[in-house]
């Protein structure tokens, strides 16, 4: 029974084709930045003169810390009836 089920088992998968980056040099904006080099701040906006008052994430205008605030913190965003 072992050698049926061997013999009956899928062919593996071929491994994924690498992606290849964009040989041109990317640019980023600094609004699209993050971090301040240290780990604890990986992926939090630590520069802009807006604060997120439920995080540490900052903005650099208001209607940007707003939309944040929404879809991030709003406790009423996803509550069903």
């Amino acid at each position: 029974r072992i050698a049926e089920r061997v013999s009956s088992a899928p062919a593996p998968a071929q491994a994924p084709t690498p992606v290849r980056m964009p040989t041109a040099a990317m640019e980023i904006t600094e609004a699209a930045k993050s971090g301040d080099g240290t780990i604890m701040n990986v992926g939090i906006r630590t520069t802009g003169t807006f604060k997120c008052p439920d995080c540490t994430q900052k903005f650099d205008t208001e209607k940007s810390k707003k939309l944040h605030w929404k879809f991030i913190h709003d406790p009423n965003r996803l509550q069903e009836e």
